[in-house]
């Protein structure tokens, strides 16, 4: 039974794939004819000055012994004091947390650490090597490799969606967990077969099911399919200024870089067994009430998955949460470190 009810969801999933994915190569050819031939040549880029710039962090390397692979990070701060993980989304990078690497700094060791496949981190060939348990072994190690006993994870988006399963997984290695517009797996899974308007937000998650054809699409026009996700869901654009988007494009504009944002969404298993224990670690989750990819009620959801835990929304703030509210952001986790020490 079990098999002929994930042989059915799979065709569901393949079907509404194969829809989206119809709407979308048609605009994009129609598109083709109206830009001219230019319209899907790869651009590559050079490191913006940004990336570059050493008041953000150092950068370094770390080799994972078990996992087989080089993960890179950006630190900065005292390592002898306690360590501050951040852990960034699935269409973005370590300069995500650009406004974070410095504001924890003077009290604590802060490293921002690029995903398997990201930025300057390795990335191993094959779709299988992406997936959500790969990269929970991944961070595991890390932060094992850093020599601390215990951290505080903040993460983002797919990032806090790796941080739910290995915190909860391995919580003797974390003091607390800050998820910002990153849901629980079950709370998502739940919620995505209820919600019409959850459907609608993750066409992106169907689309990316599909081979090929969203690399194509996103370097498309120069990125430009990967950037409205960046424009879309924040109306100021002071946020992500044309330096910014260079940075983003100069990381995704290197060999295999699109092909690994999407593979983690080709691992997605929507039949999914997978045990989660209850998280114990005090948990945060800010969510940005203007979340164009994520449902508000998600967190609510999320939550009900933790034995202690507080919901802080952030008004009028997209799902870049912590690069369109900065300082309100940070201010919620001072706070919220402050009543957990």
């Amino acid at each position: 039974m079990d098999m002929v009810k994930k042989v059915v969801v799979r065709c569901i999933t393949l079907f509404i794939s194969l829809c989206i994915s119809l709407v979308i190569a048609a605009n994009l050819f129609y598109r083709r004819l109206k830009v001219g031939r230019d319209f899907f040549r790869m651009k590559t880029y050079v490191a913006p000055q940004s990336l570059l710039d050493s008041e953000l962090g150092i950068h370094n390397y770390i080799y994972l012994k078990n996992q087989g692979i080089k993960l890179h990070y950006v630190e900065k701060g005292d390592r002898c004091k306690p360590l501050i993980l951040l852990v960034h989304g699935f269409y973005e990078s370590w300069f995500s947390w650009r406004h974070q690497l410095g504001e924890f700094s003077a009290d604590y060791w802060v490293v921002a650490v690029s995903l398997r496949g990201y930025d300057d981190s390795d990335k191993p060939s094959g779709t299988s090597e992406y997936t959500l348990m790969k990269m929970v072994e991944d961070l595991r190690e890390f932060v094992l490799a850093l020599g601390k006993d215990k951290c505080t994870f903040i993460g983002h988006d797919g990032g806090a969606v790796v941080g739910w399963v290995l915190v909860s997984k391995y919580p003797d290695l974390f003091e607390r967990f800050i998820t910002c517009n990153g849901s629980h797996p079950f709370a998502y899974k739940t919620h995505l077969k209820k919600s019409f308007k959850q459907m609608k937000k993750s066409w992106y998650v169907f689309f990316n099911q599909m081979p090929y054809l969203p690399e194509l699409c996103f370097a498309a026009n120069d990125y430009e399919l990967l950037c409205r996700f960046y424009y879309e869901d924040n109306e100021n654009s002071e946020t992500f200024t044309d330096e910014v988007i260079q940075a983003y494009k100069y990381y995704f504009s290197q060999k295999g870089a699109l092909t690994v944002a999407v593979n983690f969404y080709r691992n997605i298993d929507f039949m999914s067994s997978l045990q989660i224990p209850k998280m114990r670690i005090p948990t945060l989750i800010i969510w940005g009430t203007e979340n164009k990819f994520l449902d508000k009620e998600l967190a609510k959801l999320s939550a009900r998955e933790c034995e202690d835990v507080q919901v802080k929304y952030i008004d009028g703030a997209g799902h870049f949460v912590q690069q369109q509210e900065p300082v309100y952001f940070n201010k919620l986790i001072w706070e919220y470190i402050s009543i957990t020490q």
